[in-house]
């Protein structure tokens, strides 16, 4: 009777600890999943933490968009490239990676080819092999987001870039939901790991014809809503050794950095360097010389409207625009 009574009670206490134990367990995933105000604010700086300041955050999702041959491959091939050489600057940017260490994953070309154009762009800076030895490329991409994981926890970096959206995701883009199912794998290991992750991807048909915008980007309001920050390279119109830089989305930057393109020169070796020069995004339209024509014709309208003494509203509802429309016509 005795050892009945010992083993009802070894039972019931081993009942009670697996109780706590599992009770502690999901305290412990309540933990990861609340941040408390207080300690976050105790954390926080009053400066936001970057990889490329003030352009590229440190952690998160970021995108490169352009047309074809527009030098998207290039110019974030150099930023890993200065990354991992510990480059103090990256087209006139301050450059501050913590590892000095990236990966770039390639979907279009092989490793014999990126090295050929490496080895390009290394003998035009004059820089060392040796250098790069931190820089590593992934050609294939079967099981990506739990390959990147590993190596990841394996080695700290700093930057991904993914070469290209297009080739991982191949589900369709018009769907927000799935687009942004997809991304948020990466988004969650970009947290994880504390590294940025940089997706290249194209822009649609004609849109050479528009203003640089977030909106350019092939698919869906699911990709762009997942970046923090999305850039967009187009070739100048004329000199065709420059490219604009465009800065359409950037949840934390100030409003100067998104209205004018950051012009940059891109050398026969296929490196960028930063000119200096800006030039607003309403310059960088390929213009339509009908269209051209059709606003030169209104704008003489209006000036002779006004000349004849019509209000702004007056003219508005003569042109059926809006009165601001006339405002911003008479004043551009």
């Amino acid at each position: 009777m005795a050892n009945l009574i010992e083993q009802l009670r070894i039972d019931t206490q081993r009942l009670i600890d697996e109780m706590m134990e599992k009770q502690e367990r999901q305290k412990e995933t309540f933990r990861k999943y609340l941040v408390n105000g207080y300690d976050m604010l105790n954390l926080s700086t009053e400066q936001m933490d970057y990889l490329v300041d003030p352009i590229l955050p440190r952690v998160g999702l970021a995108a490169l968009v352009g047309t074809s041959d527009s030098g998207k491959s290039t110019l974030l091939r150099g930023l890993a490239m200065a990354v991992a050489s510990g480059s103090a600057e990256y087209l006139g940017f301050a450059l501050r990676p913590k590892h000095k260490s990236a990966i770039y994953i390639s979907t279009e070309d092989d490793a014999s080819a990126v090295g050929v154009l490496m080895q390009r762009q290394l003998d035009e800076l004059g820089a060392a092999k040796e250098s790069y030895t931190s820089l590593d490329f992934i050609f294939e991409i079967d099981n990506l987001v739990e390959n990147l994981d590993k190596m990841l926890e394996d080695k700290p970096r700093d930057l991904v870039v993914v070469d290209a959206f297009a080739d991982l995701y191949t589900g369709p883009m018009n769907e927000n939901n799935r687009v942004r199912s997809f991304l948020n794998q990466f988004s969650q290991l970009a947290v994880k790991h504390s590294v940025l992750i940089i997706f290249l991807h194209h822009t649609g048909k004609r849109t050479e014809s528009l203003n640089p915008s977030k909106h350019n980007a092939i698919g869906s309001q699911g990709f762009e809503a997942k970046m923090r920050l999305m850039m967009e390279l187009r070739p100048d119109s004329v000199e065709h050794d420059l490219r604009h830089l465009c800065i359409v989305k950037g949840n934390y930057l100030p409003s100067e950095y998104k209205h004018d393109s950051f012009v940059l020169h891109f050398s026969p070796g296929l490196n960028f360097t930063a000119t200096g020069e800006r030039v607003p995004f309403s310059q960088l339209r390929e213009r339509d010389p009908e269209q051209e024509a059709a606003e030169a014709e209104r704008l003489e309208l209006i000036r002779s409207l006004r000349d004849e003494g019509k209000s702004y509203r007056e003219i508005a509802e003569i042109l059926d625009i809006s009165k601001s429309s006339v405002h911003r016509i008479l004043n551009c």
